[in-house]
């Protein structure tokens, strides 16, 4: 009885050592209201396993672009002293669309891609990783569009591509009874941002999530800290989740 005491003992403390070796992820959000409307670095958050090492901030504000993210002087010191792992990039929608005549001028040319290129730059030199979330249009010709832009904007500041457009387009058309525009018209319903939030966590740590994302605390229409770094707090109530879990696989993408 005492052998399978101590060796009840050790198998715990051995769980627990590996679960405080496992790193810690630090990731930030830049972006604007697509980013902060329904709170996605909060639904993003609650993916997170029981005890994961893991702390969410977000900077946004609204209609803000990459380009004015990158003259903001908080976004330069969190980049450079926040000690973050993960960034995640939004830019606004629609910045990146690049139709026929923006083909054959060069993807180059698009406002878009050296704001873009700066961000990833700084967020590499700082350590961590970038990705760059995409957005959307309403149709299949222009999500086209808008993807070929965001792909070309990815690639040329070597970050990790979240598209969103087609495929939301695509889900639209198989779960019609969720919400997936807001009642404004404009922006994300909460079946975008589980969305986002699940195909981010997917691109940044490999896995596909298996539990519904949710906001804890109020769930925000306006910027909730539009000056400052919003640090996401999972201990905030009510609890909001955004979808049915029986959507949850076919919205993270899982193959």
């Amino acid at each position: 009885m005492r052998r399978c005491f101590v060796v009840a003992v050790l198998t715990l403390l051995a769980l627990a050592g590996a679960q405080a070796s496992e790193p810690a992820h630090r990731v930030l959000f830049i972006g604007n209201s697509l980013t902060y409307v329904n709170d996605l670095p909060n639904a993003f958050a609650s993916l997170a396993p029981d005890g994961a090492r893991l702390d969410v901030d977000m900077i946004a504000s609204a209609g803000a672009s990459l380009a004015d993210a990158m003259r903001n002087p908080l976004v330069t010191k969190a980049l450079a002293e926040g000690g973050y792992t993960d960034v995640i990039l939004q830019e606004r929608g629609g910045d990146a669309f690049c139709p026929t005549a923006c083909r054959q001028e060069g993807v180059s040319a698009l406002s878009a891609m050296r704001s873009a290129k700066d961000a990833a730059h700084m967020v590499r030199a700082a350590g961590a990783r970038v990705f760059y979330l995409g957005t959307w249009q309403s149709s299949r010709e222009t999500n086209e569009a808008l993807e070929f832009g965001e792909r070309a904007i990815a690639s040329a500041s070597g970050a990790g591509y979240v598209e969103i457009a087609e495929s939301r387009r695509k889900l639209m058309q198989a779960y019609p009874e969720l919400a997936w525009t807001h009642a404004d018209g404009q922006h994300p319903g909460y079946a975008t941002t589980a969305m986002m939030a699940l195909r981010t966590w997917r691109a940044m740590f490999g896995v596909t999530p298996t539990t519904v994302p949710c906001v804890a605390g109020e769930v925000h229409y306006h910027a909730p800290m539009p000056d400052g770094i919003l640090h996401i707090d999972l201990s905030k109530k009510p609890r909001t989740c955004l979808v049915p879990l029986d959507a949850v696989r076919e919205l993270a993408g899982d193959p």
